[in-house]
């Protein structure tokens, strides 16, 4: 790719950003009540509990900020922290009921988001985007493991 069609990705991506609401730290894209972040944590916390540790690696996020992210939803009833009793340095975070019901309803509100935004759009160029958004996504993780920047 030259060097203008990078900047024009670059502009693109900053829009993409800035339209899908990334930048509102409060409401997802499709309009619920809790940051990306928020939502994010709740999602890999889902199917099983997870250290602090293991969701900072997962979210690709620091400790402490994966902490004061768990504090807020523990304070407003989404997860809970269990004590590991084999190695009580150890701290599990799970999904409480709202937890697991708020997963469910963003899942329900982001597939509708999702319907409304590709109406619009022919069936090809839709899986024209699917494998775009694969393909940067592939390259991005590359980059992050090759640590290169």
């Amino acid at each position: 790719m030259n060097r203008e069609d990078m900047k024009n990705l670059r502009q693109y991506v900053q829009e993409f950003y800035r339209l899908f609401g990334f930048l509102n730290q409060n409401v997802t894209p499709c309009g619920f009540q809790l940051s990306t972040s928020q939502v994010f944590s709740l999602q890999e916390l889902e199917d099983r509990a997870l250290t602090i540790g293991e969701l900072a690696e997962r979210l690709l996020l620091e400790r402490s900020s994966v902490s004061r992210l768990i504090d807020n939803l523990e304070k407003n009833g989404f997860v809970t922290r269990t004590v590991n009793e084999e190695n009580r340095r150890e701290v599990f975070v799970t999904l409480t009921t709202k937890g697991r019901n708020s997963v469910q309803k963003v899942r329900e509100q982001s597939l509708l988001y999702y319907e409304s935004i590709l109406k619009g759009i022919s069936e090809e160029d839709q899986h024209q985007i699917l494998t775009g958004f694969k393909l940067f996504t592939s390259a991005l993780e590359n980059r992050r493991k090759s640590n290169e920047f």
